[in-house]
């Protein structure tokens, strides 16, 4: 049986859920991503039936997949749908409906000019809108169809009686096998319920109820179960579901769809199937292809057999195959808890995935474990890509020597492609420089290449109009040698990182994103940027409230060489002190005493200050139940006897003079 979700994460995470409890498949292939107004999932299904193509200019403001002009293949005629509405906001552009989230994205290269879009978003404001958009120099250097969207996009918000039409019309295109979920009623930080929300769940909720379609209501369930409990960072994320409470969810969508039991004859069929006859069609499913079908009789094998291991790698072999980002990374964590699972090539692909969804740390043990069983290729050049991300880029060039080696032109076709990461492309050429098998007058073209397009990226930092620039560019400037000199190229990352600054300061956009932010602070750590833009960041993040960047920022400060850089060193002491890390600056201020830059008492004091903060600061999250806060806060593990209290603080203390350590 298969299961469309048409929504947002809020329903396919909770159906993902319940898949294999209830015997179903989650199948959302034949749609574009999520969706969350009732114009939005009109667009959806019609793409799902193949009656509508998108045309590509369009695609990046609806979707983040790989762009499709359409579907050829027609849905099955037995699935089942669960829609989610959870929105009135309607963003119209020349007769189809754009996703907010996905406009919101592809307009990020232009952050002022989306702010002129959205301080004039209405139908009647697009003249207005269209004269500051051509005042504004940088719209001008847009691609046209992004000039397209900022002028011609309409926002408006939807009318009761448009709901209700539009969920007959739904209903009338996927037929009785409906559920309709809305979005869920949470309360805010003041502890009142979400005002806007509240009426457009009630309005949702009152156009289901006159049509008669089955529906349900999360925020009743969250109701009982507990905001705190239901929601993450203690009810405060009012977005998302817990995975407790998203099982909640999804066992009460699947009831309202499928009834107190299953009782349709495919699944009578399936539990009559014993586990070796469960594998095998597993088998033969997932080598046609057929990964709905894979994944449902991998789930009855498991469930006849928990401990069987081949059945969990079918299992998350399907999961990926389709898509089931929800599920993925616990799906080859359980593969990969039987040893005997823990082969080379299943290591692979489970990093792989891990690589997909992001989780570069797991990504990192998987990919490294199947590299010690077996020396491949494709695992090496997986690892050093997983590298490049997590800011590991020696490690990243000693992988990809291995590949150099093996396969010079292959090597040097990877680092030359324009879509591969400069971070990448920059490790793979320092690796093939140092390849005696690869030929130098190639190398130096694929290097003369990759330096180009990190130095575009550099030299637009900051402007106007400009996309971020990646932290790889700055490595590839930095690592491959340039015709201009070291001393040029260290200028120009230094006047990045000043427009980077200068942008952030002046506009509420940069301050707004968390990509920047973290920009400013990871290349806080270059030696090539000015000591005193760095100080000039800290502050501002500190006094925007962007306590973890600041703090990064104030570190690189404080490992500023002394006894020269004695004055730097300890306003970032007393900084870090302010915003809570006491630890390093107790650490910080050890530095300075050792050095003789501080007198040894002054230092001494100030440090049983940052102990006795600490302590506070620790016992202060115990006492409030926020353990994993106390674990780091105080860097111990969560079993250390005397978290909480004042004996904490002399447990830093070693040795005679009573530094910390």
């Amino acid at each position: 049986m298969i299961i469309s979700t048409i929504g947002s994460c809020r329903v396919a995470g909770p159906v993902t859920k319940l898949q294999a409890q209830r015997s179903f498949v989650l199948d959302n292939r034949l749609l574009y991503g999520f969706t969350h107004n009732t114009k939005e999932t009109i667009q959806a299904i019609r793409f799902m039936r193949g009656e509508l193509r998108l045309p590509e200019s369009l695609w990046p403001f609806i979707s983040d997949q790989p762009f499709r002009n359409g579907n050829s293949t027609p849905p099955p005629q037995d699935a089942h749908y669960v829609v989610e509405i959870s929105s009135v906001k309607v963003l119209e552009l020349d007769g189809l409906y754009l996703q907010l989230v996905r406009f919101k994205e592809a307009l990020s290269v232009c952050p002022d000019l989306r702010k002129i879009f959205f301080d004039h978003p209405g139908a009647d404001q697009r003249g207005q809108r269209l004269q500051l958009l051509q005042a504004t120099p940088s719209f001008a250097r847009l691609a046209t169809h992004i000039q397209h969207a900022l002028t011609h996009t309409v926002v408006r918000s939807q009318t009761a009686a448009e709901i209700e039409e539009d969920l007959h019309a739904i209903a009338q295109l996927l037929g009785p096998k409906l559920v309709l979920v809305t979005h869920c009623n949470a309360k805010n930080a003041t502890g009142e319920l979400i005002a806007e929300r509240a009426k457009m769940v009630a309005r949702v909720a009152q156009a289901a109820a006159r049509l008669g379609l089955v529906s349900v209501d999360p925020g009743a369930l969250l109701a009982g179960f507990g905001q705190e409990r239901g929601m993450p960072d203690e009810g405060l994320d009012t977005a998302h579901y817990t995975p407790a409470f998203a099982k909640l969810v999804g066992k009460e969508i699947s009831d309202k769809l499928l009834g107190p039991a299953i009782t349709d004859d495919a699944a009578d069929s399936l539990h009559n199937l014993d586990f070796r006859a469960c594998m095998e069609r597993s088998k033969q499913s997932a080598q046609a292809h057929e990964w709905d079908l894979a994944l449902l009789f991998a789930n009855r094998a498991i469930e006849l057999k928990p401990g069987s291991g081949s059945a969990y790698v079918l299992r998350a072999r399907a999961v990926t195959a389709l898509d089931q980002t929800e599920d993925m990374l616990e799906a080859w964590s359980l593969a990969l808890a039987t040893d005997s699972n823990r082969t080379p090539y299943v290591l692979r692909q489970a990093a792989e995935a891990a690589f997909y969804m992001r989780d570069h740390e797991r990504a990192r043990e998987w990919a490294e474990a199947s590299l010690q069983k077996e020396d491949d290729d494709k695992t090496a050049l997986l690892l050093g890509r997983i590298y490049t991300r997590l800011g590991m880029n020696t490690q990243a060039e000693q992988v990809f020597r291995r590949c150099a080696a093996s396969d010079p032109a292959r090597s040097l076709r990877f680092a030359a492609r324009a879509h591969t990461p400069l971070a990448d492309a920059a490790s793979m050429v320092n690796a093939l420089t140092t390849t005696p098998a690869a030929d130098p007058g190639s190398v130096d073209g694929v290097r003369q290449t990759v330096l180009k397009r990190a130095t575009r990226e550099v030299r637009h930092a900051g402007r106007a109009g400009a996309l971020l620039p990646s932290l790889g560019a700055f490595y590839a400037v930095r690592t491959l040698p340039s015709e201009h000199g070291a001393a040029h190229d260290a200028d120009l990352i230094n006047q990045a990182y000043r427009r980077l600054l200068r942008a952030y300061e002046d506009t509420p956009e940069y301050q707004n994103s968390d990509e920047a932010i973290a920009l400013l602070a990871d290349l806080a750590a270059l030696p090539e940027v000015d000591p005193r833009y760095i100080q000039r960041a800290a502050k501002m993040l500190h006094a925007h409230g962007r306590k973890q960047a600041a703090t990064k920022c104030w570190e690189h400060l404080a490992g500023a060489e002394l006894p020269a850089g004695r004055d730097t060193v300890a306003l970032a002491a007393s900084k870090l002190s302010q915003l809570e890390a006491h630890r390093t600056a107790a650490s910080v201020y050890r530095r300075l005493a050792n050095s003789g830059a501080m007198d040894t008492a002054t230092a001494q004091e100030y440090i049983d200050k940052c102990l006795r903060a600490l302590a506070r600061s620790v016992r202060a999250c115990i006492t409030e139940e926020r353990l994993r806060d106390a674990e780091q806060a105080g860097g111990f593990r969560s079993n250390c006897r005397c978290a909480g209290s004042a004996l904490q603080a002399r447990c830093w203390r070693r040795g005679p003079a009573g530094w910390p350590r």
